[in-house]
């Protein structure tokens, strides 16, 4: 399964859990999409990396 696969994937099931009333806590509706919009600022930094590399 490609991440971009996966990540549809995860859209699916948390759609899915909101239907359902998943979610009971605004907080806990907050850390799913924290976790969906992290996962696909990572798939962008996977598609689009940066031009420039800092190492520490």
């Amino acid at each position: 399964m490609s991440s971009e696969e996966l990540l549809f994937l995860k859209i699916q099931v948390f759609y899915q859990t909101f239907q359902n009333g998943g979610y009971d806590h605004p907080l806990d509706l907050a850390k799913a999409l924290e976790g969906l919009a992290n996962d696909a600022w990572d798939e962008v930094d996977a598609i689009y990396p940066s031009s420039i590399k800092i190492e520490p």
